[in-house]
């Protein structure tokens, strides 16, 4: 008999050769797809999506069989609640129409996460770590211990490092955990998308098209998109039970940004025309968000949200859609310390409407203020046709996506627009052959 110790071989349950799971896994995927009537493959990648983000699991094999079908159980009833599945998305649905603007800002979606973990610990360290939601990093026998509300165990980190994923709360080191119970990234970048459309299946339906803001994260936060090109992509409906001010916000897995398909085959040919944003940005028998130049003080005051920030009330505007004649651009970058890039760009915008009701320059065009953000991550200073970049002078028309914000002066309520997107057409601009500045120069 050999001194050494052999590990029991602990029966498994059978796996499926052509996924890798077990067969408990995959007789749930296949029932699902079949009901569905999606491919298996779809539904196996969504599964494989929906454990790598839920759980950090991105080796299925290395874990137990009823753990995976527990998983699967999970996913799928989650699906169904959210009204299907679609896609590489767990429990999203197909969505059609196209992207409109980015915010300028990118913020860390689990900053609140921190802070409320680093004050249950303080509060009460054993009821936080009890809760399942924070883990407390002990020191063991040359390597941290992590104790969770499953007990305790050891982990692969040396107590001469600083343990991945941890921070310090009350002298001590903690972290965040998955529902599996493992440490998770005390950081995640996140950005809102807006997007009008609908699920595709309802695209046509009356009163279904909005705005929405489509939350992307970690990677997709800083993805490049197309603004005012059809698309369709995949993401889930907002619950219920969210807030008033969340109703419109779409979640998202991570890896979005390969998964959107820039396309117009959702609706028939002869709808294929009202697709374009000079008609479905500003038909407001579609939606509720164009607003004239002329208007957007109005505008302003009707949609804006009130807060408290310093202890003073502010106002912060809605965002919509205008049209107007570039009257000054300039697509050379300014240095700012209100812009997260540090960049800042400028056009101004006017109309014969406004030039008629106005004698005083301010109140004559509307200034709006383009950020890195979309600068970078979208094209607001240029059209395209086909594949071709044509960029825009003074005189040209485009549709602007951005949130109204008024500032008073000289007794006047003086509309900007912080924009998110910038939409122009090669029919309705006119070429700027050299330079980012204003000038006679820049027309062919």
């Amino acid at each position: 008999m050999s001194d050494e110790y052999e590990e029991p071989e602990y029966e498994k349950n059978e796996t499926n050769d052509s996924t890798g799971l077990p067969s408990g896994v995959v007789e749930r995927l296949s029932k699902y797809a079949e009901r569905t009537k999606k491919e298996l493959a779809d539904v196996t990648q969504q599964f494989h999506d929906y454990i790598a983000k839920e759980y950090l699991c991105e080796d299925p094999s290395a874990e137990d069989d009823d753990l995976l079908e527990d998983w699967a159980e999970q996913m799928l009833v989650e699906t169904r609640t959210d009204g299907g599945g679609g896609g590489g998305t767990y429990g999203g649905v197909p969505f059609v129409g196209m992207f409109t603007g980015v915010e300028p800002a990118s913020r860390d979606r689990r900053a609140g996460l921190v802070k409320r973990a680093k004050r249950d610990f303080t509060l009460d360290a054993g009821a936080a770590v009890g809760s399942g939601f924070v883990g407390h990093f002990t020191k063991g026998d040359g390597v941290w211990m992590l104790n969770t509300s499953n007990g305790e165990r050891r982990t692969e980190f040396s107590t001469n490092e600083v343990p991945d994923h941890s921070f310090i709360a009350d002298g001590e080191r903690i972290c965040l955990l998955t529902k599996a119970g493992r440490p998770k990234a005390m950081s995640m970048m996140g950005r809102n998308y807006f997007f009008l459309g609908a699920p595709e299946s309802e695209f046509t339906n009356d009163n279904s098209i909005q705005l929405w803001r489509l939350d992307c994260q970690g990677d997709d936060a800083s993805m490049n998109v197309s603004i005012g090109k059809p698309c369709r992509i995949n993401a889930r409906m907002p619950n219920e039970n969210a807030p008033e001010g969340f109703k419109d916000v779409l979640s998202t897995s991570l890896g979005i940004k390969d998964d959107i398909t820039y396309t117009d085959d959702f609706v028939d040919s002869d709808v294929r025309p009202f697709l374009n944003p000079f008609k479905m940005w500003t038909d407001l028998e579609l939606h509720g968000h164009f607003t004239a130049l002329e208007d957007l003080v109005e505008a302003f005051e009707a949609g804006a949200r009130t807060f408290s920030m310093n202890g003073e009330q502010a106002k912060s505007g809605p965002v919509v859609f205008t049209k107007g004649t570039v009257n000054r651009l300039s697509s050379e970058a300014r240095d700012s310390d209100y812009d997260e890039g540090g960049r800042t760009y400028s056009l101004s915008l006017s109309s014969s409407a406004m030039q008629s009701m106005h004698s005083n320059r301010d109140l004559r065009e509307v200034m709006c203020w383009i950020g890195s953000a979309c600068n970078d991550l979208t094209v607001p200073f240029a059209a395209f046709n086909g594949d071709e970049e044509i960029p825009y002078a003074e005189g040209s028309t485009v549709l602007v996506c951005g949130k109204i914000a008024v500032k008073r002066k000289d007794g006047n309520d003086i509309p900007n627009l912080k924009v998110m997107g910038v939409f122009a057409d090669p029919r309705r601009i006119r070429r700027r052959a050299t330079g980012g500045d204003t000038g006679r120069g820049q027309f062919n």
